[in-house]
């Protein structure tokens, strides 16, 4: 019990913080934004209930020298002890912040509990009205620029063509801005709008313009009530004299006179820039681009650096383009270190700007190494890989892989007889490209696009005891790109891949567990010629600090053999006893295919947070095809679907397996809604619980997977359902989980048969609805376990 106490190692005459609230008479502001803002917060909380950190803290005991002591101090929290002088400071820090936020007659009030040495605090937050912006205007001397057209051409468009040159700056200045009339005086949304006009005037040549030459007037008094008249002003550049005085000047615009790339300049053992020697030197522009070429030698094609280059020798100074020249280059494998930076040219017009650009080639080549152990159902395995990485193959930044896997698992405990055991050995080799290789692009286009050409091909063979051995070699071509002012949004297109698979070896037992359809649509040699897309859009930046919710979207569609039946159709190829039509005595599948799922992290505060995913797919086939291939269609259960289940043993529908075939497992329609809690514990660990719905079904009534087809009117009744836990490593670079998930409700009809007459029928239907409230013991039966990296959605 004395291990268990909160305040076990609260000091004589101290107090331990028990709990910290806040509360709010407006729905605007909420706890959860105000907390960040506290100087002094209670222990942390376990999903939100129960203090685990502390309670594995106070487990240590009084000798700190002890080892066992150390590790359970390193790895829990000790007690916060309260300190008065910190109360007032919090509240100090809410009023402040309410005030940034327009809310200018807010109070704070604190009341302090104490009850023995405990300690609880409750913040009360009085917001009141909020000032709101009557009207906004935005008023700019013409002195302050040289030709009074700072934004050039943007003078010219019709959105912001008036009378006065002043006034068409004006509605510039105004366009998309963030302060709209009757929003509240957040200062914070002020803040944004001195950034983004900054942001403008450096897009616009303005080399040393910055926020604080912007500035906002406010007028409490005209404005009325909680009104405030808010006015946008920017001050003149200033400059200090010789002397010591401050002089105010114009605003300037910068021109780049020249650019000098460094591709092999390390400033830690190159010494300084003005010492650096060439071995040679690429000029451009009539000498105003320079790339210079270190002891490497040209080990990267002066195209690739002209291709990705977005500054300018003779044009103005332009911010945007720096960024999107350094991302640029970022996305080149072969560089890093990449530095930009300007200088003022020493002439007599002093607007002149040097650009320099260094970098250091990153090394050639890598070896990598994984290895894997499984325990799945008994059947233990291992599994391996070796792989090669040369960054700049072709002296184009071009990405070369190959890899060799193979894999091992034994059916039973014996490892000795490996004819008996699953085997599959493999290799795969990819070539990327950085840019569009694709006739009749416009160079526009592929300047204003982050892409990438991949080629690649693939081998694996794989042996399956009591089932099959197979063969599957496959080659393809795709194009991944995305905006370069958007890079949130990736765009891949699967130009063409091609597979072909060949079943030299089947076991006799299985194919009399298949059907004649699932024979011959995916367990017979085929070529799969296929053509897809994928789009995704996700806000995660791993830059930005902050507690609002992360999102992804990922949307995949898929078509095979429409080109193979057209070629087949004209050239009137002749079909076989089945009515499907071959291109060289081997059939072809044809089928189209969706996928798309939608997931959104939500945190609650630094250490929590609830995540949530809903996806279906649809897979129809057609055509050469009545049933789609067994490599697409979709499987339910595992790591990252209903996790009460192991993979490939849930569904389709309510249909219950009896005779253990993967296959059967199989469906063309998927549906999968799951939700965790995600809470940190201490050091790396993460502690998880969940809930998953979901269950796949056919899009027709197939022999052996008997109410498995979809059916609008009981379909809602065969969605499975599972809850859980898990826990989770997180070591930055990869993500290792552990989850136990046991059924709550479980679709699955088991045929029970009985004997007529010397031959098996079926008698009836058992099922168990609800496992964990009728067996709750059978945990073997209802529960199953999962390994995986990486976070499930």
């Amino acid at each position: 019990m004395s291990s268990c106490s909160s305040t076990k190692f609260v000091p004589k005459g101290e107090y331990w913080l028990e709990n910290v609230s806040i509360t709010s008479d407006t729905k605007d502001i909420t706890p959860m934004d105000m907390e960040t803002y506290l100087a002094q917060k209670a222990n942390y909380k376990t999903f939100a209930i129960f203090r685990l950190p502390l309670f594995i803290y106070n487990l240590s005991g009084r000798d700190s020298t002890k080892w066992i002591n150390k590790i359970l101090r390193s790895g829990g929290e000790p007690p916060v002890i309260f300190d008065s002088t910190l109360v007032y400071k919090s509240a100090d820090n809410l009023t402040q912040v309410l005030k940034n936020k327009g809310y200018v007659h807010a109070k704070v009030t604190d009341e302090v509990f104490i009850k023995n040495n405990r300690v609880k605090i409750k913040y009360n937050i009085e917001a009141g009205e909020p000032y709101k912006i009557k009207e906004y205007e935005v008023n700019i001397p013409d002195s302050l620029f040289n030709n009074n057209k700072p934004f050039g051409i943007l003078h010219n468009d019709p959105r912001f063509r008036a009378d006065s040159t002043i006034l068409n700056l004006n509605r510039i200045l105004k366009w998309n801005t963030l302060v709209k009339s009757q929003a509240k005086f957040d200062l914070n949304v002020l803040d944004d709008e001195r950034a983004r006009i900054s942001s403008l005037f450096r897009r616009f040549g303005y080399y040393d313009f910055n926020r604080e030459y912007i500035g906002f007037v406010a007028d409490t008094i005209t404005g009325g009530k909680d009104k405030v008249n808010l006015e946008l002003t920017i001050y003149p550049f200033t400059q200090r004299a010789e002397s010591g005085n401050i002089t105010e000047m114009q605003h300037q615009q910068y021109i780049v006179k020249e650019v000098d790339f460094y591709v092999d300049y390390n400033p830690l053992t190159d010494g300084y820039l003005t010492d650096y020697r060439p071995t040679e030197t690429v000029e451009r522009n009539d000498g105003k681009f320079k790339i210079y070429y270190g002891i490497r030698g040209k080990y990267i094609k002066p195209h690739i650096i002209l291709d990705n280059n977005f500054i300018s020798p003779d044009a103005l100074y332009n911010e945007n383009a720096t960024s999107q020249t350094y991302n640029s280059l970022a996305r080149l494998h072969i560089l890093k270190n990449i530095n930009i930076k300007y200088e003022l040219l020493n002439e007599n017009d002093s607007t002149k700007l040097k650009c320099i650009i260094t970098c250091i080639p990153d090394k050639k080549q890598g070896i990598s190494t994984e290895i894997e152990g499984t325990n799945s159902g008994g059947r233990f395995g291992v599994g391996s890989s070796i792989g090669y990485l040369h960054r700049n193959i072709f002296k184009g930044s071009e990405l070369f892989n190959v890899k060799l896997q193979g894999g091992y698992e034994a059916i039973s405990f014996d490892f000795s007889n490996f004819a008996k055991n699953y085997f599959e050995i493999g290799a795969e080799t990819s070539v990327t490209f950085p840019r569009f290789m694709f006739p009749f692009l416009q160079k526009d286009l592929r300047r204003r696009l982050n892409a990438s050409t991949q080629f690649t091909a693939n081998y694996t063979y794989q042996r399956r005891p009591d089932y099959f051995s197979r063969t599957i070699l496959s080659s393809g071509v795709k194009y991944l790109w995305n905006n370069r002012r958007n890079s949130s949004v990736k765009h891949t297109f699967d130009l063409v891949e091609v597979s072909y698979v060949r079943i030299p070896e089947l076991s006799k037992d299985f194919i009399e567990k298949l059907t004649p359809a699932a024979r011959i649509y995916s367990f017979t040699d085929q070529f799969i010629l296929s053509t897809g897309y994928t789009y995704s859009n996700t806000n995660y930046n791993p830059s930005r600090r902050t507690l609002q919710p992360v999102y992804s979207f990922r949307g995949q569609v898929e078509t095979a053999g429409n080109l193979l039946s057209l070629i087949g159709n004209l050239a009137n190829s002749p079909k076989d006893e089945i009515g499907s039509r071959t291109i060289f005595g081997t059939r072809f599948a044809q089928y189209a295919r969706l996928n798309i799922d939608y997931s959104q992290t939500i945190p609650i505060d630094e250490k929590n947070a609830i995540a949530w995913r809903i996806g279906g797919g649809l897979a129809f086939p057609y055509g050469n095809n009545k049933e789609v291939p067994i490599q697409k269609r979709f499987f339910s259960g595992g790591a990252n679907s209903v996790r009460g289940w192991g993979v490939r043993e849930l569904g389709p529908g309510s249909f219950g397996d009896t005779i253990n075939n993967f296959y059967n497992h199989s469906g063309d329609i998927r549906f999968d809604a799951n939700i965790e809690y995600r809470s940190k514990v201490f050091w790396k660990f993460e502690l998880a619980s969940f809930i998953d719905a979901g269950n796949i079904w056919t899009v027709k009534k197939y022999k052996n997977q008997e109410n498995g087809e979809f059916k609008l009117d009981r379909a809602y009744k065969e969605i499975a359902a599972s809850w859980g836990i898990g826990l989770r490593l997180d070591l930055e670079y990869v993500l290792i989980r552990l989850d136990w998930g046991w059924k709550i409700y479980d679709p699955t009809k088991n045929p029970i048969y009985k004997m007529e007459d010397g031959e098996k029928v079926l008698d009836h239907y058992e099922t168990n609805r609800w496992p964990t409230f009728n067996s709750p013991l059978s945990l073997g039966r209802n529960t199953a376990w999962h390994i995986a990296v990486g976070y499930p959605f």
